[in-house]
């Protein structure tokens, strides 16, 4: 039997000054304000904070973004998936958007969240 790594893996942290962040998608944006209570939790046992943003990084209404999700679905459209971007509460702490999503999963987190594993890059 194949030993498994226990490091976390990170995918989408990227280095900001002396704190790293990362970040998560939310899918279930109609249930918003349930999903970012237990990412919140989560987070917070890995000693990081979260920012709730649109895709574009503007600040995000998190009443109106469900509110707004819910008509996209009644109108037979995709709601809009809103960003997650977690940052470390204290210098030192290494932010793994992975092991604050498996800790939601296991808080009751059913979905609705997931890793953003899109990079950008300044190239075209």
């Amino acid at each position: 039997m194949r030993a498994v790594p226990t490091a976390p893996f990170r995918v989408t942290s990227r280095d900001n000054g002396s704190m790293t962040t990362s970040t998560l998608l939310v899918t279930d944006v109609e249930n918003l304000a349930d999903v970012v209570v237990v990412l919140r939790a989560a987070a917070a046992d890995l000693d990081c904070g979260l920012t709730v943003r649109t895709l574009a990084g503007d600040a995000v209404d998190e009443v109106e973004a469900a509110a707004a999700a819910r008509r996209d679905r009644e109108r037979q459209r995709l709601p809009t998936p809103v960003r997650i971007d977690l940052h470390a509460l204290s210098e030192g702490t290494t932010v793994d958007a992975e092991a604050v999503l498996r800790s939601a999963r296991q808080r009751g987190l059913r979905g609705g969240a997931t890793v953003d594993e899109v990079r950008r890059t300044t190239k075209r």
